[in-house]
């Protein structure tokens, strides 16, 4: 690589680095600090039930109003301006690096609205209310099961006293229970037990009635801060000759909240409707004509010498009215209603809350369904288990947990939100078979700094010469996750063209590379630099090796000699060729041919030589897709191989004589010496 040329791109590599070091370090320095504190309440009603609910959420935001980080772990405090309705946790901590923490509701039995107080150090107080429903007790109400006793001087459990709303509607005893003092306007007659209590979550209790002698008497029950109630019950002597069945139901009713309740008598009565007592032991059969709301015993047993006995009622959480059959063999059978209350569920209702959250690729448990009744009230499946189908309209921004279950007996639910790094708001539907569909609105901020990852590749890879490769490049939030729309650029050190580049929405990008031409191979540095909105800008590069442009033809060689005979085993070789081909080698066959496939396009210079012919040099131009034939022709040299022999005997002969000549020279200095007198 050209030394320049490095340089450049060494210099363009850290300019990048410094400037997004810089950027990332300003965007460290701007991130929001928290501000203020928000609470959040979702659902924003429960049911005055004595339970817990994890429903108040305190967040930490900004000076706009988006989700700020605890720098350090903050304790917050909480108060419920009206305990007798609801309490809630004293303190919860936000971590360090969370946004918010979840307090946990404690309902009381007594219906209502407490306003919820958070504080904190150096914050502002927040204030949100919470809403406690169901029917408000203001009265007693006293019934007698059954209204006609046996006057023999025993105790009966037979007064109901019950606490309800303005409406009639039975109603639950606040926390501390409820008292209430009972009176028998004729004692002669019987006396009631003076003291009862209704206990917390309970809506009626039941007192003793002692009978005495025949007649009636009318029980009166107060209690402080309650309507007193009145009810009539009378005594008689019992006759021996039943023959009817009378069913009585105190009280009317009662909630359908699938518990149980002793609240059915069944009575035998003679032709005169007097009371009458058991011969013997009598089973009673029983049943309900709507046992979706409520079912009873299947038999009761009167006892002999026992003019009643009770049954159960099992109520389910479907309000309505079921009447209840008694039947005994020779026995006229006898009905009577009773009256399960309740709000019934027709709708859905969904809460985000909190309703705007970090854009940061996390799970939050932040969205609430609620059965609700057409009044808003929150409500109970009289079924089962509802199964409710979520879906988010741009998951893009963040998804929901697809399907989440409310079970039997409860009012809601909760679903984890999914959000994305990318921010923005998405509208959460909730659906059910048989509700009314719900939407609520979610939004997420940005508050964290991300930088954009880039990765790319290219295929093929190496491209030719002015030829085309796919640049697919892969954009991240700091490698988390897939980052789309965002602004991608290329350039090349080279040249060459690029495509528009097409967002895949997933955070992958395609765009398509021209190579520029090149005469030798080329390694082209492709920088890419994505970019969006609210996060650090990214760079990335890429490497592609450019090829020259190889366009190859066909050479056939037809080698002959002087009579148009072919030459076997002539050497053809390219003693100059293309810049950076190797030369071309090969050999005739008997056919005097030789060929060379697929070679590049150019000038060649061919050498055409075997020993005993002349040797030739040609030119031949090669042009691409075709095939270039080339004949020939080479003669033998002057007195072929004859000659040749006859001057190899002759070079022989000069060798012989010259060495004769020598042994004849040495031979006579030999002789010479031996005849030569020595010199004294």
């Amino acid at each position: 690589m050209n030394k320049s040329v490095f340089h450049v791109i060494l210099m363009f590599l850290l300019i990048s680095i410094i400037l997004e070091t810089a950027v990332q370090f300003n965007a460290y320095a701007q991130t929001s600090e928290p501000a203020k504190l928000k609470i959040y309440v979702g659902p924003t009603k429960v049911l005055a039930d004595n339970k817990a609910y994890e429903i108040i959420f305190v967040q930490l935001v900004d000076s706009k109003d988006k989700p700020a980080r605890a720098s350090e772990s903050i304790t917050i405090y909480l108060s419920s301006s009206q305990t007798h309705i609801g309490s809630v946790d004293p303190t919860i901590i936000v971590p360090k690096g969370a946004t918010y923490a979840a307090a946990t509701f404690y309902s009381t039995y007594t219906p209502g609205t407490t306003t919820i107080t958070a504080t904190a150090p150096g914050f502002a107080t927040v204030q949100a209310s919470i809403t406690t429903v169901g029917p408000v007790p203001s009265k007693l109400a006293v019934y007698c099961l059954p209204p006609v006793l046996p006057a023999d001087g025993r105790a009966y459990e037979a007064v109901i006293v019950q606490l309800q709303d303005s409406a009639g509607t039975p109603a639950k005893a606040p926390i501390g229970d409820v008292n209430v003092t009972l009176s028998s306007s004729n004692v002669t007659v019987g006396t009631v037990t003076p003291y009862i209590t209704i206990k917390a979550g309970s809506t009626f209790a039941a007192a003793l009635f002692i009978t005495n002698n025949t007649g009636s008497a009318t029980i009166t029950a107060m209690a402080s801060g309650y309507a007193s109630g009145q009810a009539t019950i009378k005594t008689e002597q019992a006759t021996t000759e039943p023959v009817k069945l009378k069913v009585y139901v105190g009280p009317l009713k009662v909630p359908a909240e699938g518990i149980t309740y002793d609240v059915i008598a069944v009575q035998l009565q003679d032709l005169k409707g007097r009371i009458a007592v058991a011969p013997e032991n009598l089973v009673v059969d029983l049943s309900s004509s709507d046992t979706a709301i409520g079912t009873v015993n299947p038999t009761i047993a009167i006892s002999q010498g026992e003019t009643y006995s009770t049954a159960k009622l099992h109520s389910t959480y479907r309000s309505g009215t079921t009447v209840v059959t008694a039947a005994a063999p020779d026995y006229e059978s006898s009905q009577a209603s009773i009256t399960t209350v309740g709000p019934v569920p027709t709708k859905l209702a969904v809460f985000c809350v909190p309703s705007n959250l970090p854009s940061d690729g996390k799970s939050y448990e932040a969205v609430v369904v609620q059965l609700q009744d057409s009044s808003g009230t929150p409500a109970k499946d009289p079924v089962g288990d509802v199964t409710i189908n979520l879906f988010s309209s741009k998951p893009e921004i963040g998804d929901v947990d697809s399907e989440i279950r409310i079970l039997y007996g409860e009012t809601h639910s909760a679903a984890k939100f999914h959000s994305t790094f990318t921010a923005g708001s998405t509208t959460i539907t909730a659906q059910a078979p048989g509700y009314t569909a719900a939407q609520a609105t979610m939004t997420t901020s940005l508050i964290d700094q991300y930088t954009l990852r880039v990765s790319a590749t290219a295929n093929p890879d190496p491209v030719n010469s002015g030829e085309q490769t796919t640049i697919r490049i892969y954009v991240t939030y700091d490698g988390l996750s897939p980052a789309p729309g965002a602004t991608v650029k290329l350039a090349s050190d080279k040249g060459g063209n690029f495509s528009s580049v097409t967002d895949e929405r997933n955070g992958y990008y395609m765009c398509i590379f021209t190579a520029p031409k090149v005469t030798k191979q080329t390694l082209c540095t492709i920088s890419i630099n994505a970019s969006k909105t609210g996060y650090t800008s990214g760079n990335g590069s890429l490497q592609v090796t450019i090829s020259p442009s190889i366009r190859t033809g066909d050479l056939e060689v037809y080698v002959k000699d002087s009579e148009g005979n072919p030459v076997e085993g002539v050497n053809v070789i390219s003693t100059s060729q293309p810049s950076g081909i190797n030369p071309l080698t090969g050999t005739t066959n008997a056919q005097g041919y030789v060929a060379f496939k697929n070679i590049p396009e150019g000038d060649y210079i061919l050498q055409i030589s075997k020993d005993g012919y002349e040797t030739k040099t040609e030119s031949i131009t090669i042009t691409a897709n075709q095939t270039t034939t080339y004949t020939t022709e080479i003669s033998k040299v002057a007195g072929g191989p004859a000659t040749d022999f006859a001057s190899s005997l002759w070079i022989i002969g000069i060798i012989i004589a010259v060495v004769i000549g020598v042994v004849a020279v040495i031979f006579i200095i030999r002789e010479r010496s031996k005849t030569t007198p020595t010199l004294l």
